[in-house]
């Protein structure tokens, strides 16, 4: 009786054990979207993806919610490698004369104050997957793979696209190429160890515009819209520039002011949808 009443006993603490570990950190990821179980409480982290015209940046946007709650709002804005492909001022010195010029591409670049001529790294890699600079049609930078074909249009057709990308940045996964005779020979830079002003930084984190501290105005303005709908929720309506300048969802006043707001808040809102 006594080894029967062990046995039930053992039994009893394994299942306990089991279930405490399930509810503790069951978890699991499908379709961007996180699911975690910890002491009776269900926290959803959901995330979207997009790019923006152009396709110098794509966007993460990362909503974790408890029950119907909003706790946290984030969005990550990465560089792709049509901005850190351009090496017209990135490289030193001895970076340049280690690429050489057979690994330079001439083509125009998207800036803010129009196309502007610059230089690219002729052979770029993110993860395992090598891409080709060229000029397109219009003389803007294109860069191509045979796995992905043209990475903008490559991006547009699946956030899974986008969300691998991001991942390999995340991971540092990234290098400028300089093509050998046997294949390329992988280029690390400075400048993808270190952020606007040159302090330094993880690989992982430079391209991350949060982190590696783009224009003054920026961040203000994705914190205000990030914690808009930590403390409004994504309330329905449509997105409104007033007189003053000032974003709005509906009749909530945002206080940004930043051109992009609607690509920003948009990007919330998917992951929200999901």
């Amino acid at each position: 009786m006594k080894k029967l009443a062990k046995s039930v006993i053992g039994i009893m603490t394994v299942l306990a054990v089991c279930f405490g570990l399930a509810a503790c950190s069951g978890g699991k990821t499908e379709n961007g979207i996180e699911t975690s179980l910890e002491a009776g409480t269900q926290t959803i982290t959901k995330k979207a993806y997009a790019i923006f015209p152009g396709g110098i940046y794509v966007l993460e946007g990362v909503v974790t919610m408890e029950s119907d709650k909003v706790m946290n709002c984030d969005i990550s804005e990465i560089n792709t490698m049509i901005f850190w492909g351009n090496v017209s001022r990135a490289l030193t010195s001895e970076e340049a004369v280690m690429l050489g010029e057979d690994n330079i591409q001439s083509a125009l670049a998207r800036g803010h104050r129009g196309p502007e001529d610059a230089r690219f790294a002729k052979y770029v890699q993110v993860g395992d997957v090598v891409f080709t600079a060229n000029a397109d049609s219009e003389g803007y930078i294109s860069y191509t793979s045979d796995k992905t074909g043209d990475v903008v249009s490559y991006f547009d057709k699946s956030e899974d696209n986008i969300a691998w990308y991001v991942g390999q940045m995340y991971a540092g996964n990234y290098w400028l190429l300089k093509k050998a005779e046997d294949g390329y020979e992988k280029i690390d830079i400075a400048s993808f160890y270190q952020d606007a002003a040159g302090s330094r930084l993880e690989k992982g984190e430079s391209q991350n515009k949060k982190i590696r501290k783009h224009w003054e105005g920026w961040l203000p303005n994705i914190e205000k819209i990030e914690s808009f709908f930590m403390k409004n929720g994504f309330i329905d309506g449509d997105f409104k520039k007033g007189e003053d300048g000032v974003w709005a969802v509906a009749d909530a006043v945002s206080g940004a002011t930043i051109n992009q707001f609607e690509g920003y808040a948009g990007v919330l809102y998917e992951a929200y949808k999901k």
